[in-house]
Parts: C-alpha cells; structure tokens; sequence
C-alpha cells in the first residue's frame, strides 16, 4: 500500500522528459545560493504571504518554482546546513548537534563547482563544520537525557528600535548583502567564466538577549518602525496551544526548557509574532539587493537564483519559540528557484529537502553527481527535463533531531498528506502522526488511529535510518563527550556547569543537579513526561 502512494506521488507530481540538460562551456549558468536562517517557508505561498509583504519573494516566485512542501533535514542551524553542503543526511554526517558538524575537509557542493570551472565565492554565515555555538549548547544537548528540568532559553521577548526611516536594523547582514552586491557589480559581472556565489545571512534569527551574556541562544525579536509597517497586522494569528496535560513528552520538555511555560497574554503572542514576520520582510530586502545587482549588471538573465533557509521559528505556535521541533513553523524551509531552465510561476508539491540541493546545483552545472548523496535534482521537477541525475526522486523526506531542548533523538517522516515522527528506539517514546491536509496546525495527534499508517510508515523510515541504533550512538556520544569535557574542567566543574545559560534555575538546588547529572552517566533512562511535570511543579 505504502509503495503504492509513493507511485501515485510520483505520477501527479512529476511529468519529465528523457532529454539531459547538456550545458555546454559556453552557456552554464551562474548560480546564486542565498541562505537565511529561521525563515519559516510557508511564508512563501498563501495564505502565509498574506501576512507580511515579500516582494522579492514573490518576484521570485512569479519569474521560477516555489516548492510548496520543503523541509530541514535537521531542525537546528549548524547540523541543518552540514547536511545541505555535503548532500547527505544527518545520522550519516553524525552531525548530532551545533557542535558537532562537518569536518572542515569535507568536501561540498561548491569545491566540486571549483574543480568544474567555476569561480566560486561565499560570504556570510556557513556555520556547518565542527566546534562553533557555545559551551551552553554544547552541554544541554549532551545531558538532555539527565532527569532535571531547567529552563535553558530567555523568555521570548520583543524589541522596537529606530523610526519609520530605520531600514538597517540587522547591520552585520546588510554588510554582507553590500559586500555581496559589490561582488556582483565589481568582479562577477567581468568575470569570462560561469561564476557560484553563496550569501548567508543570520535574519530572521532571534537576536542575543542582552540580560543572559554574550553567549545566548537568541530569544529577542527585534525591529523597526520600517520594517513593521510591512506586517498585516489583523492577519497575524494568535496559534492554539494544547493543554500541558495533553502536550507529547518531548514538546512539553521544549517547551519549558526555552522558557516558554509561563503565562503569555495575546498580546505578547502577537507581537512577537508580528516581529518576527517583520524580520523576515527585512531579510527579503537583503535578497532584492542581490537580485537587483543581478539585473543592473545584465547578469540576471544568465544566473539561477536559489533561496532556501536552514529551519524556520515556531514564533509562538506550540507554546514554543526557537527550532528544535518537526512542526512545520520550525522544520517548513523556504526553497524558491529562478532562472534559465527554470519554468516560471510554478509550484511543486512535492516533499523535497535541503540535502537535493546539493545534486540540484551539480546538474546546473552539468557537473557528473559523486556517489553516497542522500538528496535528489530538482531539475526535473522545476524544469520539465530530466537531469544527469537518473535517480527520481522518492517523494518523501527525512529530517531528524538530536540537539539541545528535545530530551529524545528525534525523527521526522513526511511523504504524501502524513507526517510521522518517532522518537529515540521507537518504543519508550510514543509516535506522533498529523494528516497535514485535515489538520495544518497539527494539534491532532491521530497516531493511535491510524496504527496501520504508523507501521508502513514506521517501515519505510526504517529502510533509509536503522533509528534505534542511531539514538544509541547519539547516547554514547553525549556521554561521552560530557564525561571528557568535565574531565578537563577538574576542580573548576561545578563552578562552571552552575553558570552555564541554566543559572536560574541551577542555582535553585545546584547539589542535586550535579547527583542527577551522576545517576544519568550511571544509567540509561530519560526523563518521562510526568516527570517532567513533577519537576515544574518542585519550581513553582
């Protein structure tokens, strides 16, 4: 039945030539790979586009392919973008969280294009190779496992700043967009070969919250006048949370650990939201500097375009901000490409993932695709012509989780109308399933009606990731690394661990969270979802 669906996928979603794309010298195209982070893509098709106006966005998708059903292959940044320029998915990168990533070896989409012929130049945020994001990160994703609750994020909160006349909020990004255009303007446009250039910017990113030290997260939306003037506001929604009795274990834990179990009146719901939207309208301006260059210099013609984002923001929809999560607020990316090739108003329904991009750019170049990709081209599907990638492709996506604030590796399986997603070994943790047409807010766990959807879905997740035995070595690894890193801070341990973004919290009871920290490196077990609640109650 199941291979049945994924056939029908593939029909209504897939009409493709048995023709090559033969670039030749002469006519590859450039290509431009602009990448945001936190941009949440459903704003990029209604009704999401209604909130906000993108009109970059929009052009984009007026003049190529909007891909309406898009996903991280990992909803946090560094692992998110380690799987979008190696091609391949997470478990087999091991990048189990913003700490461990890539090496810096490794070899991506863009050396190939190098070693091609192309002259090739990045700017901006990369953030895929090991050892970036801080000791914070770092260490609350290795005792996620560790029976204690402590909330780990600031508060979510929003700041206004400048005038209406305020356009530059996000400063070091508008430097990289002016260093970008000047790129373009100065030496791509007398450059004799095909050119590559990747632009990554940190909008719509939560900025730091000055209150929790130079090494936070990110809980603050900030804006200006300018920027907010774009947002409809009577169309920014107030989301519907589950009750906390009825929230799943490992929502709940993420929940309270990025601060958000508090009470939050509608009026906060909707301005961060609001500020949120209005950073991504800021974003979308960075992206029409780069398009405008484009086309000043008579480049535009001659160039594919290709915007996309490493995960989105729940910005307040399940009673959380932030990533870290498989819904769609947070694991939906933005994917729109345009250009030569390209047909022009289309849209794909098609689940498709950061890692095709990286066999998309190679077939634009016309450059032969190196084994062990997990992704797929999208040629086919934006072009009506077959690729050098004979492969088609399977019609469902894989994104997985084993980061800071979800207390269980997470995976993630969307393909047709269903989204399925399993935690840890598949047994201690309950499943979740949404039907994404009958339920787009996904607040109808209908797992236990649908057993029989569970288990074919469950079975085909299995053939791409043996997932039990991942979530163990991701358990191995966190102990591990733990173990070694307070091994190396000797008599300064618990002074350290005390001060890390938990502070607050720690400070509480700071012996029993170090006992706790010692049964778990004794013992296996994680934290169940009454436990949890147990535990919140013990605080307030």
């Amino acid at each position: 039945m199941l291979m049945f669906c994924v056939l029908m996928v593939l029909i209504l979603h897939m009409n493709v030539h048995c023709v090559y794309l033969n670039w030749t010298s002469h006519d590859r195209p450039n290509i431009v790979v602009l990448v945001s982070d936190a941009f949440d893509g459903r704003l990029t098709f209604s009704p999401g586009n209604k909130v906000v106006q993108l009109p970059y966005i929009n052009y984009m998708r007026e003049m190529g392919a909007v891909f309406l059903n898009s996903y991280t292959n990992s909803p946090i940044c560094c692992p998110s973008r380690a799987a979008m320029w190696s091609g391949q998915f997470v478990h087999l990168t091991q990048a189990w969280n913003n700490y461990k990533c890539l090496d810096p070896s490794a070899t991506t989409w863009m050396a190939h294009l190098g070693k091609s012929g192309y002259h090739t130049h990045s700017m901006g945020k990369l953030d895929y190779t090991s050892g970036h994001h801080s000791v914070s990160n770092r260490v609350e994703a290795w005792t996620r496992d560790v029976q204690f609750l402590l909330r780990q994020e600031g508060r979510p909160v929003t700041d206004l700043v400048g005038d209406t006349s305020t356009k530059r909020v996000m400063t070091k990004d508008w430097n990289i967009t002016d260093a970008a255009v000047q790129w373009i303007r100065h030496t791509a446009v007398s450059l004799t070969q095909p050119f590559a250039l990747y632009v990554g910017l940190n909008l719509p990113h939560p900025y730091c919250t000055d209150s929790l030290g130079p090494t936070a997260g990110g809980s603050t939306f900030r804006t200006s006048p300018y920027w907010l003037n774009k947002v409809s506001y009577d169309q920014v929604s107030v989301p519907k949370w589950l009750r906390v009795e009825d929230m799943h274990p490992v929502d709940y834990y993420s929940t309270f650990t990025k601060n958000c179990s508090g009470h939050f009146t509608e009026e906060e719901i909707r301005n961060i939201r609001a500020f949120y939207y209005a950073m991504c309208a800021e974003t979308d301006s960075m992206l029409g500097e780069v398009i405008d260059s484009l086309r000043d210099t008579g480049l535009l013609n001659r160039t594919v375009v290709l915007f996309t984002s490493d995960h989105g923001d729940l910005a307040m929809e399940h009673r959380q901000f932030y990533k870290m999560s498989m819904f769609e607020g947070s694991s939906h990316v933005p994917l729109l490409i345009m250009g030569p090739g390209v047909k022009k108003g289309f849209e794909i329904s098609l689940p498709v993932s950061l890692v095709d991009i990286y066999p998309t750019v190679l077939d634009l170049a016309g450059v032969p695709q190196p084994g062990g990709l997990s992704g797929h081209s999208l040629i086919p599907l934006v072009s009506g012509v077959s690729a050098q990638s004979a492969e088609p492709h399977p019609g469902w996506v894989l994104s997985e989780y084993h980061g800071c604030n979800a207390n269980a590796s997470t995976y993630m399986l969307r393909i047709g109308e269903w989204k399925y997603i399993t935690y840890a070994d598949g047994l201690t943790v309950p499943p979740q399933l949404f039907n994404l047409s009958k339920d787009e807010s996904e607040l109808r766990n209908v797992a236990s009606h649908f057993p029989d959807v569970c288990q074919d879905l469950d079975r085909l997740l299995r053939t791409v990731v043996d997932y039990p035995s991942v979530s163990q070595a991701v358990h191995r690894y966190n102990k591990q690394q733990f173990l070694e890193w307070k091994q190396n801070l000797g008599d300064s341990y618990s002074q350290v661990i005390a001060n890390l973004r938990w502070h607050i919290d720690w400070q509480e009871d700071a012996q029993s969270y170090e006992r706790d920290i010692e049964e778990w490196l004794l013992g296996s077990h994680s934290m169940s979802k009454q436990q949890c609640i147990v535990a919140v109650n013990a605080q307030y």
